[in-house]
């Protein structure tokens, strides 16, 4: 009873912690999300892309839960030390209020029955992952696409347009080799726009493949090949930067609360539209429960983008020891991500909130 007493005591610390020193810091960080121009666009109904993106895209090697998949099924981590049989859910409070909201804007347009149903769930629940021992399994669904035509570029702080016509659904697998390697793959359902149409949609299936390295204390590699539908080949080229049948590197190296982090895009690929470019990312951790992330890469195009963001509350210090992932779990995040175009500046803005249990 003592001991439950004692960690009791040390999570109401930690969240006075939280709350005194963390949240002003952070609203200070977030104030520009209000004071920026009509151009921007927001990203802010279901996507996990926000952590990545702040830090440039240089994600490959970056060992993360939902984040890592689109990255490097390889990087997917959960439970460290190993589990036994463990079920873990994760939901989005914010995006159901904004579905209940603008229920009938989410589903204009083209769609079907079975992806409308899995649609909906993704408003509240984003994933169901299973870990078993070595083995991690999960489903992703809902992830907004960032490809979207003109008419749905929202400038709305929770828009929901064309949402219903763009997103991915996901299931990953991964594999620990041992305590230094880790093996994945993800196949993704794509929804995407059709053209001049952009009410109507078309769909495909592409499949990822990931390794993941440790070979030492605080160093990480990873590579991955993105295999994207053939009639969607360039659906992650905005801001991402990737393209079909591409293989990516990335290496990334954390000392103390500070991680430093590197990509190299498109290995190997030919095609006109593949593009070499080196993305960089920083994150460093401050109070326990913020993160202050930065990152920048230049386009093939001679254009240059800046990104920054933060995270809030580890979720890792209200879930207790026995039920800590093994990497931070940053409850809140939000990306701003400024594209310098020849014609006009791009800003954008990404915001993710989720719940574990």
């Amino acid at each position: 009873m003592k001991n439950r007493n004692d960690a009791c005591a040390k999570s109401i610390c930690s969240l006075k912690e939280f709350f005194y020193k963390s949240v002003p810091f952070s609203l200070g960080l977030l104030l520009p999300v209000f004071l920026f121009g009509q151009q921007d666009h927001f990203f802010t109904l279901s996507n996990l892309k926000t952590r990545p993106l702040a830090m440039g895209g240089a994600f490959i090697s970056m060992q993360d839960d939902m984040a890592a998949i689109n990255y490097n099924p390889a990087a997917f981590d959960l439970y460290v030390p190993e589990r036994g049989k463990h079920i873990t859910l994760f939901f989005n409070p914010v995006s159901a209020v904004v579905g209940a909201v603008e229920n009938s804007d989410i589903y204009q347009g083209d769609g079907d029955f079975v992806d409308d149903v899995l649609l909906s769930l993704s408003l509240l629940l984003k994933s169901v992952a299973l870990s078993w021992n070595s083995v991690d399994v999960a489903i992703l669904l809902g992830e907004e696409g960032l490809d979207l035509p003109q008419t749905f570029l929202d400038e709305k702080l929770f828009g929901v347009s064309g949402f219903r016509q763009n997103h991915t659904h996901s299931f990953v697998g991964r594999l620990r080799l041992a305590d230094k390697i880790s093996i994945g793959a993800s196949a993704n359902l794509h929804y995407q726009s059709d053209g001049d149409e952009p009410m109507q949609r078309r769909s495909d299936v592409g499949i990822n493949y990931g390794i993941w390295l440790r070979p030492e204390p605080g160093l990480q590699v990873g590579v991955s090949l993105i295999n994207l539908p053939n009639s969607m080949k360039q659906s992650r080229m905005p801001l991402e930067r990737i393209v079909d049948e591409s293989v990516n590197v990335g290496i990334s190296y954390e000392l103390l609360n500070s991680r430093l982090s590197v990509d190299v895009r498109n290995i190997g690929e030919e095609e006109e539209m593949a593009v070499r470019e080196v993305h960089i990312g920083f994150e460093q951790v401050v109070w326990s429960h913020v993160a202050i992330r930065a990152g920048w890469y230049k386009k093939k195009e001679s254009e240059h983008v800046y990104s920054v963001g933060l995270g809030l509350a580890d979720g890792n210090a209200f879930a207790g020891q026995n039920l800590s992932f093994g990497h931070r779990n940053f409850l809140f995040n939000y990306a701003f991500v400024y594209e310098n175009n020849e014609i006009v500046d791009n800003r954008w803005h990404f915001l993710s909130f989720y719940l574990r249990l």
